[in-house]
């Protein structure tokens, strides 16, 4: 077991994620890192000619025209840190991307964008990174993450931070610091000038920009590992010093959740991978309305109105009404609702302009009311349909799909990542890229997925 520092948590965050290596991780960590990877991969391929996408590389690249890593499923190539801006920003610009629920955090895309990225440069250097390491700095970041958001959320920091900002550079610096290999003093720099960049606003949801917070977070921790390679140092009382991240964040300095369990309880063991391209707070609502939809066989036709009783968050992060654009629908309650009713599906075709402005959508979002219900579990909400004729059905659903009491298969995962990949890449293509992420571990070069998804 591995002694922490009992004065700054930069240093124990340091020492776990120097210590880790792949043949002494649990087995249900050694399983999940490539699931997760797997999910990253097709969300970044699947989205990567989308307008979201297209702008941010005409943006960047007309400051920087080319650099040495490659972009997934494009064949422009990015200096490190804005690849790692990219192609997270691309993991997440469908709301694909996997949510660590309890916090409200995305936490592969900046790890994973972060470390390909690192990969892709030493490839050029002839220094290839294994698959089996790379998947140990994704270990390290997704878990850095996830605790340090623990730590946000339970010290009581405001809705309208942008979570992913706030915590995914750490995560992201501390992928890339092992694959740069920084000593101990050197990944504490990078750990603190993560912290010192962290930041994002709810309020880029509904636009564009709702993808860039991520993103950035990704730049900014490849950023804090370069830096802190080359002597550039930070104090270690960034996270939770006075004046550090936690402190400003909350108001206290309380780190607890950051180190308890650490290295013995896996925290992105409870990420989960999204059944539906759109806010996760949305999904047991939609699940609800499905099988109405599909099971009870509701016709909209029939339907009067619609009451929803769902977790506050739902309401908090998703209460756009009657959303005029995709970037807006993708975070309303009442579009992914209506359109579940109307379409007896909730996939990537109901995220689009057209169903956005169906009239049958919209007229269905008309006769919704949703109520927020303090005690209701997070993957729970309920639904009731009053008919025309009087009658009433409702759904009460307990376990969403996708969450940790009813997480998605290997197979329901695969899945997805034909949906997201075949209409790219074809089915070869496909079946190959796929092949190459299941396979990750016993790859000497982890940047081969950058040539593959092309």
């Amino acid at each position: 077991m591995t002694a922490f520092n009992s004065q700054s948590v930069t240093h124990d965050m340091a020492r776990f994620a120097r210590g880790l290596n792949w043949e002494s991780l649990p087995e249900t960590v050694r399983r999940e890192a490539p699931r997760a990877w797997m999910n990253w991969v097709a969300c970044t391929v699947g989205a990567a000619r989308t307008p979201v996408v297209d702008a941010a590389v005409r943006g960047i690249l007309a400051m920087e025209p080319s650099g040495e890593a490659g972009l997934l499923g494009r064949s422009e190539s990015a200096s490190v840190s804005n690849a790692a801006l990219l192609n997270c920003l691309g993991s997440s610009s469908q709301t694909y991307d996997d949510t660590h629920l309890a916090t409200i955090t995305h936490p592969t895309g900046p790890v994973a964008a972060a470390a390909l990225a690192v990969a892709c440069k030493r490839a050029v250097a002839s220094q290839p990174v294994p698959g089996r390491d790379l998947l140990v700095a994704l270990v390290a970041g997704l878990e850095l993450e996830c605790r340090l958001s623990c730590a946000i959320a339970a010290g009581g920091s405001q809705q309208g931070w942008f979570m992913t900002g706030l915590s995914g550079g750490i995560g992201a610096a501390a992928a890339a610091g092992l694959l740069l290999e920084l000593d101990h003093d050197r990944m504490v720099w990078a750990l603190g000038l993560a912290a010192t960049q962290a930041g994002g606003l709810r309020a880029t949801h509904g636009s564009m920009a709702i993808t860039y917070v991520p993103g950035m977070a990704a730049r900014n921790g490849v950023a804090a590992a370069y830096m802190a390679s080359a002597g550039f140092n930070c104090g270690s009382i960034a996270v939770d010093g006075r004046n550090g991240l936690l402190q400003v964040l909350t108001g206290a300095a309380n780190a607890d959740p950051i180190r308890e369990g650490l290295a013995t309880r896996y925290e992105f063991l409870n990420n989960t991978y999204k059944p539906y391209p759109c806010g996760i707070v949305i999904h047991p609502a939609i699940d609800a309305c499905l099988n109405l939809a599909r099971t009870q066989n509701v016709k909209v036709e029939d339907i009067d109105r619609v009451d929803m009783r769902v977790h506050p968050d739902a309401l908090n992060l998703t209460w756009r009404k009657l959303p005029d654009n995709v970037m807006d629908a993708q975070v309303s309650l009442f579009h992914w609702t209506a359109a579940a009713l109307v379409h007896r599906a909730a996939g990537l075709a109901q995220g689009d302009i057209a169903c956005v402005l169906d009239q049958r959508v919209r007229a269905m979002q008309e006769c919704m009311h949703a109520q927020a219900i303090t005690d209701m579990a997070d993957n729970e909400a309920e639904v009731l349909v009053h008919l025309k004729d009087g009658r009433k059905l409702s759904s009460h659903v307990h376990n969403a799909t996708g969450s940790i009491t009813n997480p998605m298969t290997n197979a329901q995962l695969a899945e997805k990542f034909c949906g997201l990949v075949e209409p790219a890449l074809g089915k070869a293509g496909c079946a190959r890229l796929l092949q190459a992420c299941l396979s990750l571990e016993r790859t000497q070069d982890a940047s081969v997925i950058i040539a593959l998804s092309r």
